[in-house]
């Protein structure tokens, strides 16, 4: 059955047919139109809002948005597959193409964008053998409260793109120096996942790439996140480079530099071991994914 053909569901015939799914918790469903959230579970998981284009999606997605509801917050397996459904579903992603994209407003300033473009375009060339675009957008948000960053994922006339990488500004203070490298590569894992395997989730072959590129391959952190001392406070602090990188950074840059245009590599060749050669012992971590469209730690 197509989009097309597709007659669109009501919310409360959506929550019917939920809970013959034994999606018992709910107690709402919201439709909204959003640009980047395709779904979230709020009120204690009682509340189920979706992007409207999922109000003509097939029963098959129904059964995995009760599969969704149902396993949260034990993220299992068949969670992480029903998510994977529901993302790569086309449908949502026309209507998203339809509605735009509008990448919210950049905390940073200019100086700190030109350290976060540097410092990526070096990780890009060390550790990601200039695999990435160049030219993805590297934004600071001043509104993640309960993030510390997102890789917001998206498609193109059918191929896969990367909108943006976005850091929390917090990142940018002195104490936060080694999280913010970290937190990067975390985000840069997720690009690489997604554009070479449709991947949105913090499952194995996320964590392979994750230990590759040598950030912690788990989906939260765990340890102290320091926060400025006044709320709200300004923070254009602009960190160094770290220690011995100076002198590669430059060369680095020329490497993974790129341009606009080099914004998709979908269907890049891989390089090295690939995450489906990797035994599944090796990647035995226990993780928590996001339930919206943009990947987060």
């Amino acid at each position: 059955m197509t989009l097309d053909l597709e007659a669109a569901r009501t919310p409360a015939t959506i929550l019917a047919l939920l809970h013959v799914r034994g999606a018992d918790r709910l107690r709402s469903v919201v439709l909204r139109r959003n640009r980047r959230t395709l779904w979230s579970l709020t009120r204690r998981g009682t509340v189920l809002n979706l992007h409207e284009a999922y109000a003509r999606a097939p029963d098959s997605l129904l059964d995995a948005f009760a599969e969704l509801v149902r396993g949260a917050p034990s993220r299992s397996r068949a969670y992480d597959r029903a998510r994977r459904e529901v993302a790569a579903w086309p449908g949502v992603h026309r209507a998203m193409r339809a509605a735009g994209w509008t990448p919210p407003r950049c905390a940073a300033t200019p100086a700190q964008r030109v350290h976060l473009r540097r410092i990526y375009r070096f990780l890009n060339a060390t550790r990601f053998e200039g695999r990435l675009p160049g030219a993805i957008p590297i934004r600071l948000s001043g509104r993640f409260r309960r993030r510390l960053g997102q890789m917001v994922s998206g498609y193109d006339a059918g191929r896969r793109v990367v909108r943006e990488i976005a850091l929390s500004v917090e990142l940018m203070l002195r104490e936060n120096d080694a999280l913010r490298i970290d937190t990067l590569l975390h985000e840069m894992a997720h690009a690489i996942h997604f554009l070479d395997e449709g991947g949105l989730d913090h499952g194995p072959r996320w964590r392979w790439w994750a230990r590759r590129v040598g950030c912690e391959p788990r989906a939260c952190r765990e340890g102290p996140v320091h926060r400025p001392r006044e709320a709200g406070a300004l923070i254009t602090r602009v960190p160094p480079l770290p220690e011995g990188w100076r002198d590669r950074a430059a060369g680095a840059a020329a490497v993974a530099g790129g341009g606009a245009g080099d914004a998709v590599v979908s269907g890049a060749p891989s390089f090295g071991e690939s995450p489906q050669a990797r035994p599944r012992s090796a990647s035995a971590a226990s993780t928590t994914a996001s339930a919206v469209s943009p990947n987060s730690r």
